[in-house]
């Protein structure tokens, strides 16, 4: 039954992407009631959500909360997701190329090989985050707070601005 719920979470998260219009599915079970509520949408809550590998590419996320989602190797490149609420999520392997992630919240989040590539970090909050892998070239940050992260001390390839570093000191103060 769990994995039964995942898929068709996943379903309705691709379907809504898609904008799906309600018409027939070729599918014949009835999911009514048998899954939690996400909205991916602005706004939205996926609280909890299995979304694994699903492409949220070039969206306005802004403001949604993916706290303890499962989102391992979705792509995020090009989306908005200002105050969006990665607290504790499963982001290992996303894309976030070239997202914009202003005042974001990925607090304790495994970020294990994901690609921070060319992102604009302002204020985002990545404390406790395990960073292993993580790719940050080409990433502005500026005011981040990366204390207790890690997995990637140096943030090597980021332009960093201001930004609390995993061991607590502030890199880039004269920016």
């Amino acid at each position: 039954m769990n994995l039964f719920k995942r898929t068709a979470v996943a379903g309705l998260a691709l379907c809504a992407l898609a904008s799906c219009s309600g018409g027939s599915t070729s599918s014949s079970q009835d999911t009514s009631g048998a899954i939690p509520q996400c909205d991916v949408v602005a706004d939205g809550s996926c609280q909890g959500a299995d979304l694994a590998g699903a492409n949220f590419s070039g969206k306005d996320l802004s403001g949604i909360d993916f706290r303890h989602a499962h989102l391992a190797g979705a792509n995020f490149s090009k989306a908005n997701l200002t105050q969006a609420n990665f607290y504790g999520a499963d982001v290992a392997g996303a894309n976030f190329e070239d997202a914009v992630l202003v005042r974001a919240s990925f607090d304790g989040a495994k970020m294990d090989g994901a690609n921070m590539g060319h992102t604009r970090l302002s204020g985002v909050n990545f404390k406790k985050a395990e960073l292993v892998n993580a790719d940050f070239i080409g990433a502005f940050a500026t005011d981040a707070n990366f204390s207790g992260a890690t997995g990637n001390d140096k943030l090597t390839g980021a332009f960093l601005c201001k930004t609390t570093m995993p061991n607590g000191e502030v890199a880039g103060g004269s920016c």
